[in-house]
């Protein structure tokens, strides 16, 4: 059994001001998934990105979302459900006032190293592209323009 209380886990805070908690790796679920909850500041979230190597399952816990997936833009709210599947362009941006909270599913599992690698990025300094390119690009994520 993988048992994690609320508010428990292995903590980071990422470039661009998330906060995410691994709450199951491929070690405690058979390498099938990672699993993660993030919190999100207003208007903060991930530059458009894809994955080579796995899909990404978002439940908005709590907020309000703007997902732009393959250049479609869907507005998600508490209790909303998206999957991103693995190769296909995406971000989202919390657009609410108040920070939110994602629930999200990673598959198969290994997106965990991704989070502890760039977490070693610091949050207090400009964005370095060309580290963030070499993290993303040795866990199979590349990072992308924004949609047109």
């Amino acid at each position: 059994m993988h048992f994690v209380k609320a508010g428990d886990g292995r903590q980071f805070n990422v470039l661009g001001g998330d906060q995410i908690t691994i709450k199951a790796t491929g070690a405690e679920t058979d390498q099938q998934a990672t699993v993660l909850e993030t919190i999100v500041p207003p208007r903060g979230g991930p530059p458009r990105h894809k994955h080579a190597n796995e899909s990404e399952t978002f439940y908005i816990v709590e907020g309000d979302f703007e997902f732009e997936m393959d250049g479609q833009r869907v507005q998600a709210s508490t209790g909303d459900f998206l999957v991103a599947p693995r190769g296909v362009p995406h971000q989202f941006k919390n657009v609410g006032n108040e920070p939110g909270k994602l629930l999200i599913v990673c598959q198969p599992a290994g997106f965990e190293g991704f989070v502890e690698a760039f977490a070693q990025i610091p949050v207090d300094q400009p964005p370095d592209p060309a580290k963030m390119a070499e993290i993303g690009t040795r866990f199979g994520i590349e990072f992308l323009p924004p949609a047109k």
